[in-house]
């Protein structure tokens, strides 16, 4: 039996890890986010620059891809999310995940239908994407700056949480739009039921990986290692159980056992950090200069002078209105406030997302709603394009011009 070697793939992906561990290098040299590095490199070779990468490239293996790499970097953000950082975070943080959500769920969903006149399903469909910042974006930025630990824990947190959330509204909208004979009590349902199982069993993958960590008597000399590698382990394993029974479980199962095994004591804590971090930098490359590569401009161009309209009201309109209601009364001076407000770039959860619902929309037959996988996807990287060049890529400006930046003492 002979086995076929695809040295033309190979050499991509070398390519990809090559460009995204430029990017990181000269993230740190210049102290801007990667994210912004990245972008770049991933339209440098898509269709839209040397064509290197197209949508044939992977072929159905790429939503699989994205799926693991993005179990892997929830994991590692919400392991480091202690238990005590979210009891002890401000009010508004709490306000900005529920409250503020609410506000931009339903504020991008309006602004879609009346400027891009789009259906109801994929406006609110829009809308659940965009709730999410997330950590893939949010962590680059804190990177480079230093900020008030109450302020970046806003960040943090809102990223970590609607990461998952947003996913999951998603999806269940998304479920409406194919399954239309569902009553509005089988909405609630559909997110309970997924929302449930990921996280059951994060919980239970969690358990495990701790019990094997603290249980087992391993030698010495092998236990930082084995420990490193299962809790990476555990992620990857806790997203493919929920994922293989609700594709959309994979994302709450993932994040609830990094946030599990982050607040129980398991040793060589430090290791399994740096390993997640190292690991999380590499799939993090990978996929945004994947996703950004599959960037057509032909359908950014599409939305016209409207979808430039949408933008400013989901960066300039609703983004500050969320985020002033939801730290009214709380310990936050009103530079800190604007900065929050204007630090909300979107990044893999509405990118992947959103891919893959254009696609099933394109190919199902006949095709559900071409019209609307059009907007759906256009919207979505042109708020995700517009938000991480300029959000992410001057941050660090962005945060000395509302003098936030803690001084090193």
């Amino acid at each position: 039996m002979s086995i076929h070697v695809d040295l033309e793939l190979i050499a991509l992906v070398a390519a990809i890890v090559g460009f995204g561990t430029a990017a990181q290098f000269l993230a740190a040299k210049y102290r801007v986010p990667s994210v912004l590095f990245l972008i770049v490199a991933g339209i440098t070779i898509g269709p839209e620059g040397l064509g290197i990468i197209t949508t044939e490239t992977f072929g159905d293996a790429l939503s699989t891809i994205v799926g693991v790499s993005v179990a892997i970097i929830v994991f590692e953000g919400s392991f480091r999310l202690t238990f005590e950082t979210v009891r002890t975070a401000p009010q508004a943080a709490k306000r900005l995940i529920t409250i503020g959500a609410a506000l931009s769920f339903l504020g991008t969903a309006l602004t879609v239908r009346l400027f891009l006149n789009a259906n109801w399903d994929v406006a609110f469909l829009v809308g659940a994407l965009l709730v999410a910042t997330g950590p893939t974006v949010i962590t680059p930025i804190l990177a480079v700056i230093s900020v008030r630990e109450e302020v970046a824990t806003i960040l943090e947190t809102e990223g970590i949480i609607n990461d998952v959330t947003a996913a999951i509204l998603a999806v269940v909208i998304f479920k409406t739009m194919t399954a239309q004979e569902l009553a509005p009590r089988g909405f609630i349902v559909l997110f309970i039921e997924r929302l449930g199982l990921g996280i059951i069993t994060g919980l239970a993958i969690a358990g495990v990986v701790w019990y094997l960590l603290t249980r087992v008597d391993l030698p010495e000399q092998a236990a930082p290692q084995t420990a490193r590698l299962l809790a990476l382990a555990g992620a990857v394993i806790a997203f493919a159980i929920a994922d293989s029974v609700f594709s959309e479980a994979g994302i709450a199962a993932a994040a609830t056992a990094g946030f599990t095994l982050g607040n129980l004591k398991v040793p060589h804590r430090e290791g399994i950090m740096r390993l997640n971090q190292d690991v999380t930098l590499l799939v993090l490359s990978f996929v945004f200069i994947t996703l950004a590569a599959l960037l057509e401009f032909s359908e950014l161009r599409a939305l016209g002078p409207a979808g430039l309209a949408v933008v400013g009201v989901v960066t300039v309109l609703l983004r500050p209105l969320s985020v002033f209601i939801s730290t009214t009364g709380g310990d936050f001076p009103i530079r800190e406030r604007l900065f929050i407000s204007f630090i909300g770039p979107r990044g893999i959860i509405p990118a992947s997302v959103a891919t893959l619902f254009a696609i099933r929309l394109e190919t199902t037959t006949p095709p559900t709603d071409p019209a609307g996988a059009d907007i759906l996807l256009g919207t979505v990287f042109l708020i995700i394009l517009v938000t991480d060049v300029v959000e992410a890529g001057f941050a660090r400006q962005i945060a000395a011009a509302f003098g936030v930046v803690e001084s090193a003492e």
